[in-house]
């Protein structure tokens, strides 16, 4: 599935962007590939529906937790540039989640980080969303890598004095 983000901030700042790509984009691929590499036996079948219940370390999953440590690299970078605007020890920014479900009732979460001083600005930013990130299911580099993006176009939008606020809205 695919995810909707949606920011605005002070100074006039739009950003916005549908189907956003995630984890289970690549879940996909990999699923299709094991399917293209089975056997057309019993035994291949059996042993590709193993492999998709109990999947072995692979690839796929080297190439994600690749992928995560590099948005959450991008991420921190770009909330420190905010966190060195003028203003921002009045800045913060706001995030909340809505994860929706087709039978119940949808999943949301909030967080807001202020520019308080600290040593590790990114670092506090992605302890503060964490959980609103994990409760709805969109704690994966898909969703680090489009903060990141959020919000350094909102970084290279405002000057340095500016107190930087915003607010990012992620759907899925």
């Amino acid at each position: 599935m695919s995810f909707r983000i949606f920011a605005a901030g002070s100074n006039k700042f739009h950003f916005e962007q549908d189907k956003c790509i995630d984890d289970s984009d690549i879940n996909m691929v990999e699923l299709i590939s094991k399917f293209q590499t089975m056997e057309p036996t019993w035994k291949g079948v059996g042993t590709t529906g193993a492999d998709i219940v109990l999947p072995s370390k692979g690839i796929i999953d080297l190439m994600q937790t690749m992928a995560t440590m590099e948005f959450l690299h991008n991420l921190s970078n770009a909330v420190s540039f905010l966190a060195m605007c003028s203003g921002s020890s009045d800045g913060w920014i706001s995030v909340s989640a809505r994860e929706t479900h087709l039978l119940w009732p949808d999943t949301m979460a909030i967080a807001k980080y202020q520019f308080y001083p600290g040593n590790s600005p990114g670092t506090e930013f992605i302890k503060k969303i964490s959980p609103v990130l994990k409760k709805t299911d969109m704690a994966n580099w898909g969703v680090l890598r489009m903060l990141g993006i959020a919000l350094g176009k909102y970084s290279n939008h405002i000057d340095s004095s500016a107190t930087p606020m915003i607010n990012i809205q992620l759907t899925s």
